[in-house]
């Protein structure tokens, strides 16, 4: 089960990665740094368990010319979110992915929010320069 119907294609990023490339483009946590059995010894899975998520479009691991997947330091937590789901609350994985897209919606949302106050702050003082109003 999706719940975005308009599901990108596979290896294109979330609305929210790109929020987050676009805020923090050098950011070391969306660097790919990882293979796949390292992945799954860091989070204390099975590269398996690491392949369904991929294919359940939980987790999109960059990959090498080679068709290598490369996990990041974002993917790791992402994939400790959906562990955390499914391994201490119970939910299953079409579940864990509705909570994962709602809590990527309200980062961005929150993200153009904050990016509005900053905007109207910044209009709202141009505004008080002009009028002189200190």
């Amino acid at each position: 089960m999706r719940i975005n119907p308009d599901r990108r294609r596979r290896g294109d990023p979330s609305p929210h990665e790109e929020a987050h490339r676009r805020s923090y483009p050098h950011s070391h946590d969306d660097q790919p740094r990882y293979v796949i059995s390292v992945a799954a010894q860091i989070l204390g899975v099975h590269p398996q368990t690491l392949r369904l998520y991929e294919r359940e479009g939980l987790v999109e691991p960059q990959r090498t010319g080679g068709k290598i997947r490369l996990y990041s330091e974002h993917d790791i937590e992402k994939i400790r979110c959906v562990m955390r789901l499914t391994n201490d609350l119970g939910v299953n994985l079409a579940g864990a992915e509705a909570i994962i897209y709602m809590r990527e919606r309200m980062v961005e949302m929150h993200e153009q929010l904050e990016q509005m106050r900053r905007q109207m702050e910044a209009e709202l003082e141009q505004l008080r320069r002009e009028l002189d109003i200190g």
